[in-house]
């Protein structure tokens, strides 16, 4: 299930490396922070911030000479790289590829990314996902990965050729490895690659990737962070001119606010004086570029913040979802979950959400949720961690699955009439009652047999509002049938001696 694992070596190896051992299951959520790679003293990393910087530089150049459709899908386009296993698929390793729609928002923005206006020291390419609205740090973590793929193929091939048996190796052909500016082409190139047979049956083979350029969180450079630093970006301008103008925009906003606010006899509130200064700032930028260069010459200084930062991100993300993993595996076997044949999806999902639902109650397997005392408080934690207790399934685990009609958390098959959706809720979840009218929905879209839903609860109060939930939608004689509340609280177990 784990690189270690399926390549026979140590994963404490793999950590003396500097390399993440990865899930073969699903992806691990992190991504590469190009600005890890500028801020690094490591001559490689420097190395790859220039070659990076330079195919920014030629897709510039280009892009003053117009191009069509068809170049600019040679040039800006890039196909995702599945094979660092990082990303958000709960399901093997397959996501979505940065697409033509990315492609030509990179084509339309390349000059903006470039230009420094003469403030920041370097240039970044993630500047251009300030103009880029919703996260982007899968798309800007994938970019990367394409810029410097010879890179984490060499470094992977390293570490094979050291430590991993040869059968498990093979010499593989990767496409587009770097960038020929003679041809204007990419190059493709073989690697010794370890690799593990995908879906379909067919080579794939994995890349490792270093933990000192990734983190959990967006990157170093980004939309949101850009506007709550309005004022540490005002503070930094060293144009007086401008320097005085934004003040001075966004001053007589807020006095705008306040003036009809003691007209209409209302309180100045704190949080909307926040607000209207930040809309101001939103306002100005456009007509003032150069802010965006004060936010990158200021991420550019905070170095060891940011390397603080992403260090806890990972740390704490590689326990929530590896040591955890590895120890509910762990509990899961030792256990002696039975395995049954002849069961339809409905019987096997039902004893696999079961059995979860023991080991986390009784089996001490509701530490594993919970890092240095802090409770894992996403859905998508508690889905990842389910996904590896399908250990000798011979049944079909899709999840997240869209068939039209929203997506299903887990959908368990075994052919197309023998289907089963299993959603998981957290009790806080403020959509907690629409849950029931949910899965019908899934039911009908997948043409499932039925539906099982798990609430988690982390607190009495949380509890008492996933049950009141329950009896409100008529259900309370399907608890332990097919709604499974499930206990994870930390304050009201004692220590079970198997665990």
């Amino acid at each position: 299930m784990f690189f270690s694992e399926h390549f026979q070596v140590d994963t404490d190896l793999v950590k003396a490396y500097g390399a993440v051992d990865i899930s073969l299951v699903c992806d691990i959520p992190l991504f590469i922070d190009p600005m890890l790679i500028f801020n690094s003293d490591k001559p490689e990393y420097q190395s790859l911030h220039h070659e990076i910087i330079r195919y920014f530089h030629f897709l510039y150049m280009k892009s003053k000479q117009g191009l069509s459709s068809k170049e600019i899908d040679t040039w800006f386009n890039f196909s995702e790289v599945p094979n660092n296993w990082l990303g958000y698929s709960l399901v093997g390793n397959k996501g979505l590829a940065l697409g033509s729609k990315f492609a030509n928002f990179l084509y339309s923005n390349i000059e903006f990314a470039i230009n420094t206006n003469g403030i920041s020291k370097s240039q970044h390419i993630e500047k251009a996902m300030l103009l880029y609205e919703g996260s982007g740090k899968d798309k800007i973590s994938d970019l990367t990965v394409n810029l410097i793929k010879r890179f984490l193929c060499e470094y992977t091939e390293e570490f094979a050729k050291e430590y991993i048996n040869p059968d498990l190796c093979r010499i593989t052909p990767v496409d587009k490895v770097y960038f020929n500016y003679e041809t204007e082409s990419f190059v493709s190139k073989e690697f010794m690659l370890p690799f593990v047979y995908d879906e379909k049956g067919q080579v794939e083979y994995v890349l490792l990737t270093p933990f000192d350029i990734l983190r959990e969180d967006e990157p170093s450079i980004n939309r949101d962070d850009f506007y709550k630093s309005h004022e540490r970006i005002r503070a930094v301008i060293e144009n007086d001119s401008l320097r005085t103008y934004v003040n001075n925009y966004i001053m007589k906003a807020v006095q705008r606010y306040e003036e009809n606010q003691k007209k209409n006899r209302r309180a100045i509130r704190e949080n909307s004086v926040q607000k209207i200064e930040k809309e101001a700032f939103q306002e100005i930028v456009g007509e003032y570029p150069e802010l965006y260069d004060y936010y990158i010459k200021l991420q550019e200084a905070n170095t060891d913040e940011i390397k603080k930062q992403c260090m806890q991100e990972l740390n704490k993300q590689l326990e929530k979802l590896l040591v955890a993993s590895k120890n509910l595996i762990s509990l899961f076997i030792s256990n002696e979950y039975t395995f049954e044949e002849n069961l339809s999806a409905r019987e096997e999902a039902k004893n696999r959400l079961t059995f979860f639902k023991h080991i986390i109650e009784d089996c001490d397997g509701y530490k594993n949720l919970y890092v240095k005392g802090e409770q894992i408080a996403k859905e998508n934690d508690l889905q990842r961690l389910f996904r590896f207790v399908w250990y000798g399934s011979n049944f079909k685990v899709d999840s997240e699955a869209n068939n039209g009609r929203g997506q299903a958390d887990f959908i368990i098959s075994m052919g197309q009439h023998n289907q089963n959706i299993i959603e998981f809720k957290l009790a806080s979840n403020s959509m907690l009652s629409h849950v029931f009218t949910q899965v019908k929905i899934y039911e009908a879209a997948n043409c499932a047999d039925g539906s099982l839903v798990a609430i988690f609860y982390f607190t009495e109060s949380e509890y008492r509002k996933a049950q009141q939930v329950v009896v409100n939608a008529g259900y309370e004689n399907m608890i332990n049938e097919s709604i499974f509340l499930i206990d994870c609280r930390s304050d009201n177990k004692s220590s079970a001696s198997i665990a």
